[in-house]
C-alpha cells in the first residue's frame, strides 16, 4: 500500500468498494466515494489524520538555542529560594520544571557569555564608564564565574554591576523546555532567555493557585501560627533547617516588597497577554492591555483546528486514490496572516519590567511548589499524595478553599499544567518557525502537522478549565483583561 494512502476500513477491499452500490456512473462514482464509505474512513483516521503523510519535522529547539541571552538581574536570594530543587532528580516533576528553566552555574548579569557572538555589549561598556571605575572594577573580577584564561579586556569590566548591588546567583537561565520532535532530531534545548510563552506558563500556574497557597503558608509561618511549621529545631536532619531558612527568606522578601507580587504579575499579564489574574482584577490596574495578543492567540488556535478538520476531510476523500491530501491554500494564508500580526504583539514583552517580572514569577512559582512538596504532611495532606497533581490540588482545597480534600471530575493541577505547557510550547515555536512559507508543503504546513497534538491538548484542557471551546469562533475568554 502506498505510504500516503490511509488504511481502508476493515472488511472491504478497494475492489469491493468500487463494485458496491449502483453500477451506473462508472469512474465518476468511484472517484467521489459514497457517504457511508466517507464516514467510515473518517472514523478510521480518528484525530491523527496525518499519520500516513511524509514525516517532515521542524527542529524548533535548534533555532531557539540560537537566541542569545539578554541582560537581566535575578531576583534577590534566588539561590536560597530554589535550594529545595535538585535538577539531577528528574523523577520529581517539580525538579523537571526547574530544569526547564535553570542550570546551576554562576549567572552573568551583563552582556553575553564569553565566546558567544556578539560581544559588543562587553567591549563597549568601558566607553560608557569612568576609566578610573573600569580600572577598579577589573581588579574585582569574579574568578569563579569566568576562567582566568578568559580574563581579557575584550570582555570589559565583568565585575559590573557590583555584587553589593546586584548579586549574580549560582543559577542561570539555561533550560530544556520545548524539546524537539522525536528522531531524527537529537537537539537538546538550551534556552538561555525567556519569551512571551513563558509568561503564559507563569499565568496558568498563577491561576492554579500556587501563589495563594504559598501566601497562606508564609502567613502562618510569620504571623498566625495556624500551621505547625517547624523553624528548624524539631527534626535533627538538615532538611528541616533548609526548609525553615527558605521560608525565612521568602518572608523577608515579602516584607520588603522584593517578592513576586500580585501587582507585578497582574501588570505583566495585562501588558503582554491582554489577560488578568483573579488577584490582578481586584486591583483595578491602570495599564496598557495587549488586546491584540488576547484576540489573536486563540484565533490562531481556532484556525489551526479548522486546518486539521479540513485536512482530515481531504485525506478521507483523496486517500483512496493514493494522492497526498493538501489543505486549502486559503486556510494556510489565513493562519499565516494571523501569526504575522500575533508575533508583532510579542514585542510588548520587551518593554519595561516585564522580562524581570516574568523571571521573578517563574522563580517564585517553582520555589512555591517545592515548599508545598516539603510541607505536605504538615499541611494535613495524606502521605499517599506524593505527586504534584495530588498534593498541590489537596493544598489548594485545604488552605485556599478551606474544605476537605476532594477528588473532582478534573484535576486542578493537571489541566492548568497542560494549558501552561502546551500553550507555552506553541508560542516558543512561533518565535522561530517560518510562518511566511505558506505554500502547500511549505514549512508552515509541516509545522502545523507537527504540532497537531499540542494544539488539540491545549484546546481540550482549556475547555475543561473554562468551559470555552476554542474550536468555536465566538468562544468567550474568561481571563480577558
Amino acid at each position: 500500500m502506498p505510504k500516503n494512502t490511509p488504511q481502508e476500513p476493515e472488511g472491504r477491499s478497494p475492489q469491493q468498494q468500487g463494485q458496491s452500490g449502483p453500477t451506473t456512473g462508472g469512474s465518476a462514482f468511484e472517484a467521489t466515494t459514497n457517504l457511508e464509505q466517507l464516514i467510515r474512513t473518517l472514523a478510521a483516521l480518528g484525530s491523527n489524520a496525518f499519520s500516513q503523510l511524509p514525516d517532515k519535522k521542524i527542529d524548533t529547539a535548534a533555532e531557539l538555542n540560537k537566541k542569545l541571552r539578554v541582560t537581566v538581574a535575578f531576583p534577590p536570594c534566588t539561590d536560597e529560594l530554589l535550594a529545595l530543587n535538585n535538577g539531577t532528580d528528574t523523577s520529581d516533576e517539580i525538579n523537571r520544571f526547574y530544569n526547564e528553566y535553570f542550570t546551576p552555574v554562576r549567572h552573568r548579569i551583563f552582556g553575553q557569555d564569553p565566546g558567544d557572538p556578539p560581544v559588543e555589549l562587553d567591549t563597549q561598556l568601558p566607553n560608557h564608564l569612568d576609566p578610573r571605575a573600569v580600572s577598579c572594577l577589573n581588579d574585582e573580577i569574579i574568578v569563579e564565574a569566568i576562567p582566568q584564561s578568559q580574563h581579557s579586556q575584550q570582555y570589559g569590566p565583568v565585575a559590573w554591576p557590583t555584587e553589593c548591588c546586584l548579586c549574580p546567583p549560582c543559577v542561570t537561565l539555561d533550560g530544556n523546555r520545548n524539546p524537539p520532535p522525536n528522531p531524527p532530531f537529537t537537539t537538546v534545548p538550551h534556552l538561555k532567555r525567556l519569551f512571551v510563552g513563558d509568561v503564559l506558563w507563569a499565568y496558568f500556574f498563577d491561576r492554579m493557585g500556587i501563589h495563594q497557597i504559598l501566601g497562606v503558608i508564609l502567613d502562618a509561618f510569620a504571623s498566625t501560627g495556624r500551621l505547625p511549621i517547624s523553624n528548624g529545631s524539631i527534626e535533627l536532619g538538615v532538611r528541616d533547617d533548609i526548609v525553615a531558612l527558605v521560608l525565612e527568606v521568602m518572608v523577608r522578601q515579602t516584607k520588603t516588597g522584593l517578592s513576586s507580587t500580585v501587582r507585578d504579575r497582574g501588570s505583566m499579564y495585562r501588558t503582554t497577554l491582554g489577560w488578568t489574574s483573579e488577584g490582578g482584577r481586584k486591583l483595578n490596574l491602570d495599564t496598557e492591555v495587549n488586546t491584540g495578543f488576547n484576540t489573536l492567540f486563540h484565533k490562531f488556535i481556532f484556525h489551526s483546528l479548522e486546518f486539521y478538520r479540513d485536512k482530515r476531510l481531504a485525506v478521507a476523500i483523496q486517500g483512496a486514490s493514493g494522492g497526498i491530501a493538501r489543505p486549502s491554500v486559503a486556510t494556510l494564508v489565513t493562519i499565516k496572516e494571523t501569526i504575522e500580526v500575533l508575533k508583532k504583539r510579542f514585542e510588548a514583552f520587551q518593554y519595561g519590567r516585564n522580562y524581570y517580572n516574568a523571571l521573578s514569577a517563574i522563580v517564585w512559582t517553582i520555589a512555591g511548589m517545592s515548599i508545598v512538596r516539603e510541607l505536605r504532611t504538615t499541611l494535613g495532606i495524606p502521605p499517599a499524595f506524593n505527586a504534584p497533581d495530588e498534593f498541590i490540588s489537596a493544598a489548594y482545597d485545604i488552605l485556599v478553599l478551606k474544605r476537605p480534600v476532594t477528588q473532582g471530575a478534573a484535576n486542578r493541577f493537571i489541566v492548568h499544567r497542560e494549558c501552561a505547557t502546551q500553550g507555552r510550547n506553541l508560542l516558543l515555536d512561533l518565535e522561530v518557525v517560518n510562518h511566511l512559507d505558506a505554500n502547500p508543503g511549505g514549512q508552515l504546513e509541516e509545522w502545523l502537522t507537527q504540532v497537531e497534538a499540542t494544539v488539540e491538548a491545549y484546546r481540550t484542557n482549556y475547555l475543561t478549565l473554562t468551559g470555552a471551546d476554542l474550536g468555536v469562533a465566538t468562544a468567550a475568554i474568561d481571563q480577558q483583561a
